[in-house]
């Protein structure tokens, strides 16, 4: 694939491409041998001169031998994703800015040693930006992206990611991973504390009465009421994304296939029908790169971005231009979507997430979830709406009347209901469109129907909404307050 030179720009959340004969912003440059970067950062080389150190965390290397001339430096630049930034769909873009004293230079993107995607960058160009998806493995994954210039000059970074949900939150309790382990408070009890589960967790996700928690080796297990009871889920098996509903659940294979299991009154299995069905149903999708589900109704975005769509379309969340009582239980193509990546549910409320960064909304809107600035019975939307964000989206969440995206930045944006201080703005209104949150940078995030939870960018535990049951780790009220709508800092145990 070749590739013409490019730079990002961003605008109203739309990333547009264009040439550009200048280094990337922010960019270093020296001679020397082969550098390395850590995530996140610059490393530059040129086939010139003695040999050069290693760089590490943002920095760069540079040899010491005579005679090298800076025009013949390679540099590249890790843009985005941020480090340790969390992802449940299949696959991640890593973006990168390059420089090389000549053009006919390739890009390699290589996992566990593995190349993963390569690129050729045209003759022609020597200065620009290239994108290389990265197919996401469970847990911890580390990834290299090299560039080689056409005379063998070559720059390599490193970055890392996490696959699979790293908190999640029920009506009273918190959940949450580190180090394969689940760390649970609420419910009763605001200590922070590790709970007997399955090991080498990689991935939690609740339904509000269902715990489920994924492994290193893709089982799946669940405890009804609690964590207190893990049991195995017959009939799966490499699954790499869980998506719980009201009801029902998802659960996506690492080879594209697509399972459901539950509740199907409403056709939200994909099955074809409205009848019940004892265990796991494969839907008749193929392909599949990520997956939501709403109180009763499922979404899937498959390789070519199209979003599938069937179950309720009572408040227009199938996107399909109208509201009607009827079940649709098999899956239908959202209109006038392109190019999706991922994609996230609410209530009744959903999000899609474009891979230039841009951001969709349709469904109920009635408490501003849709984030276009209305709210009221007139609020909903039963087709797509493109939202403006300050910057390109790369991750995204819903639950209950909430949204919430990361932009490539790590910023975290919230909107939608807040009466329980549930978005940790600082107050209890709603908001109707995307707006900062007091979280600042995370690497996970999980809004909850009474609060949230996040992993922040240091690792750190925070937690916002109500406190009723201990949620903030903070003592129950009345030695403790009701609710705190400014994030509070949860100890890991």
């Amino acid at each position: 694939m070749r590739l013409r030179a490019l730079a990002l720009c961003t605008l109203a959340g739309v990333v547009a491409v264009a040439c550009s004969g200048d280094p990337p912003a922010g960019t270093t440059t020296a001679a020397g041998s082969t550098g390395a970067a850590g995530a996140g950062g610059t490393a530059a080389s040129s086939g010139s001169g003695g040999s050069g150190g290693n760089g590490g965390n943002g920095g760069s290397s540079a040899g010491e031998g005579g005679g090298s001339n800076p025009d013949e430096t390679v540099v590249l630049t890790l843009v985005s994703p941020l480090p340790g930034l969390a992802f449940e769909r299949r696959h991640v873009d890593v973006d990168v800015a390059f420089s090389v004293p000549e053009g006919g230079a390739t890009l390699r993107l290589a996992l566990s040693e593995v190349i993963t995607n390569e690129q050729s960058i045209d003759t022609t160009v020597t200065t620009g930006t290239a994108r290389l998806r990265l197919p996401r493995a469970r847990g911890a994954n580390v990834f290299v992206v090299t560039i080689v210039s056409a005379s063998g000059k070559t720059a390599t970074v490193e970055g890392n990611l996490h696959g699979g949900r790293l908190v999640t939150t029920s009506i009273d309790t918190m959940f949450a991973l580190r180090d394969g382990t689940l760390v649970q408070w609420g419910g009763g009890d605001p200590t922070p504390a590790k709970k007997d589960a399955p090991t080498a967790l990689v991935s939690v996700a609740e339904n509000g009465d269902t715990l489920f928690a994924l492994d290193a080796e893709g089982h799946v297990f669940k405890a009804p009421g609690g964590p207190s009871a893990f049991e195995p889920v017959p009939g799966l098996e490499d699954i790499a994304t869980i998506a719980p509903g009201g009801g029902h659940a998802l659960f996506l294979r690492a080879d594209g296939r697509l399972f459901a299991a539950g509740l199907n009154n409403r056709g939200q299995l994909g099955a074809g029908d409205t009848e019940s069905h004892a265990g796991v149903v494969e839907v008749p999708l193929d392909g599949i790169v990520a997956i939501a589900a709403s109180d009763d109704a499922s979404f899937a975005v498959d390789t070519k971005g199209l979003v599938h769509a069937w179950g309720s379309n009572d408040e227009g969340q199938l996107g399909l231009g109208d509201e009607d009582a009827s079940p649709h239980p098999d899956p239908l193509i959202v209109p006038n979507l392109v190019d999706i990546v991922d994609v996230a549910a609410g209530r009744d409320h959903v999000l899609a997430l474009a891979a230039a960064g841009g951001l969709y909304a349709w469904g109920l809107g009635s408490s501003g979830q849709l984030g276009d600035g209305s709210a009221g019975i007139l609020a909903s939307k039963p087709q797509p709406v493109p939202l403006v964000l300050p910057g390109p989206a790369i991750a995204l969440g819903a639950r209950g009347n909430t949204s919430h995206v990361v932009l490539a930045s790590g910023e975290h944006l919230v909107w939608g209901q807040n009466s329980l201080a549930q978005l940790g703005v600082g107050d209890t209104n709603m908001r109707t469109k995307p707006t900062p949150s007091l979280v600042g940078h995370v690497r996970a995030i999980s809004a909850g129907l009474t609060g949230g939870v996040a992993v922040d960018e240091s690792g750190g535990l925070q937690a916002w909404g109500s406190n009723t049951s201990g949620q903030l780790g903070l003592p129950l009220p009345p030695e403790g307050p009701e609710r705190s709508s400014v994030p509070v800092v949860v100890p890991w145990p």
